[in-house]
């Protein structure tokens, strides 16, 4: 696409631009029209017929905006993404007002499932109110694994990393085993 945009796609094909009369501003127009749609078909959505085992929830700040996404993941493994939410943080109130759209939708709040978060207490607290304090709650790997190598100085990171990935690929002991040994490197060091 050599690096067309909104505002440089008229240097590349300039002569298409001009046949068929097609402005920046109206390509713009298009694309929020476009997005608005589909956000607005996400968002009103049924989920009665997915089967949802695992519910990975998390936010991602843009600026001073934060928007929480969930995303669940059915029996066959496939990956649905179910709803987004925006705020100026990753808090209690707008994690249990996604959550609570989930329910609204079609997800039945009864049913056993695992949640997948970042380690945020506040997603934590939001899953125990809208699906009880016995919904299974695991910590995302890549989450933990990015916080331990922030911790680290430069030089030891790239060996950790691999010796994290090695133990996740083990059996539950053996890794377990594993970790023990590069916590008690770690700290030795």
């Amino acid at each position: 696409m050599q690096g067309v945009s909104a505002r440089r796609y008229q240097r590349v094909i300039p002569e298409m631009a001009d046949t068929v009369g097609v402005s920046q501003s109206t390509a713009s127009r298009e694309a929020i029209e476009a997005s608005e749609a589909a956000l607005k078909q996400l968002m009103e959505r049924r989920y009665d017929e997915l089967d949802l085992l695992i519910l990975c929830i998390g936010g991602m700040q843009f600026q001073d905006q934060c928007v929480l996404a969930a995303v669940g993941v059915d029996v066959e493994g496939r990956k649905h993404v179910l709803a987004l939410r925006e705020g100026s943080t990753e808090n209690a109130e707008a994690a249990k007002d996604l959550l609570r759209h989930l329910v609204e939708h079609g997800v039945d709040p009864a049913r056993r499932r695992l949640f997948v978060i970042d380690g945020s207490k506040a997603l934590r607290t939001a899953i125990n109110a809208v699906f009880g304090a016995e919904a299974p709650v695991e910590r995302c790997r890549n989450h933990k694994h990015r916080n331990v190598l922030a911790r680290l100085p430069r030089q030891q990171q790239a060996q950790t990393a691999s010796l994290m990935r090695a133990a996740w690929k083990m059996n539950y002991m053996d890794g377990m085993a594993r970790f023990r040994q590069i916590a008690a490197w770690l700290e030795h060091d």
